[in-house]
């Protein structure tokens, strides 16, 4: 594998996050690639022990800056705005990334000029263990929804392009719509077939407040759809064949079991007890695409 000249900056927004931005920083730190700078944001931290670690600084290569709270996007844009990498790196205060994914994703850019996001293979770790099993990228699957994370290498004149993160979009997937900008320059994406990222899973975080709250989740997919009418216009077949494709599953529902349903409601009390045999049941929370 040829080893790319170009300097990589790996931008981390911070948030609270003392407990485990040093093992972030030690990953991040280990990469292989010879030319790599650091930049913390922390972004309106408040937790003692992490402005005191920040204030620190124990790390090499390494600059922290300081925001009022403005949101991941916020402290991306920030990061990357005073970074100096040709190729940059987001990386969660959270997560752990291996010590070849900065050599072999900059090799890909640097050998394909179409190219414009490199991601590899994921596992989580904490409260769950195992791969990630997001559907491998097409355009297809981009336009129903985000299969790219976004600890993913992409080209600074690519970022200045499209006007960076959008920083309106504080509740989550602000990397979804960013890549959709991507793709709609004409940028290619390209997968590496190795497990390089690793994503930490907690019992609380900013994607399970987010997709619990349903009116959250609603406005922000209207807010990336508005921000990127031409993108999903262009593809309304997709679209479209995705939706009728939930509607034929909602009408064979609906065969099977419409008549219970019926029945169910012109008896509440039933209706009770086979909401609590449903959650008794087997596969019964089964989970969807966001």
């Amino acid at each position: 594998m040829a080893v790319s000249g170009h300097l990589v900056s790996i931008v981390i927004p911070c948030f609270n996050a003392g407990a485990t931005l040093d093992e972030t920083m030690r990953s991040a730190l280990a990469q292989t690639h010879p030319d790599i700078e650091v930049v913390i944001v922390d972004d309106g931290s408040t937790d003692a022990d992490t402005l005191e670690l920040l204030r620190r600084c124990p790390w090499p290569r390494t600059r922290v800056l300081y925001q009022e709270n403005a949101g991941p996007a916020a402290a991306r844009n920030h990061g990357i705005t005073a970074s100096s990498g040709r190729y940059i790196l987001p990386l969660d205060a959270d997560d752990l990334i291996d010590p070849s994914y900065v050599a072999k994703a900059a090799a890909v850019l640097d050998s394909a000029g179409e190219v414009g996001i490199v991601y590899c293979k994921a596992n989580r770790f904490g409260v769950e263990n195992g791969p990630w099993q997001l559907p491998p990228y097409t355009l297809r699957e981009l336009v129903i929804d985000n299969v790219i994370f976004v600890t993913s290498l992409f080209r600074r004149e690519d970022w200045e392009r499209v006007g960076g993160f959008s920083e309106s979009l504080r509740r989550g997937v602000e990397d979804y719509d960013f890549w959709v900008k991507l793709v709609a320059l004409g940028r290619e994406v390209r997968q590496l077939d190795e497990y390089l990222f690793h994503y930490r899973v907690g019992h609380v975080s900013r994607t399970t407040g987010f997709n619990a709250d349903r009116a959250a989740v609603v406005g922000t997919y209207a807010e990336i759809f508005r921000n990127n009418l031409e993108f999903f216009g262009r593809n309304a077949e997709i679209l479209f064949e995705h939706r009728f494709g939930l509607y034929d599953e909602l009408a064979r529902y609906r065969a099977r079991y419409g008549w219970l349903e019926r029945v169910l409601a012109r008896r509440s009390w039933l209706l009770r007890l086979a909401k609590r045999l449903h959650r008794l049941l087997p596969g019964a929370s089964g989970g969807h695409r966001g």
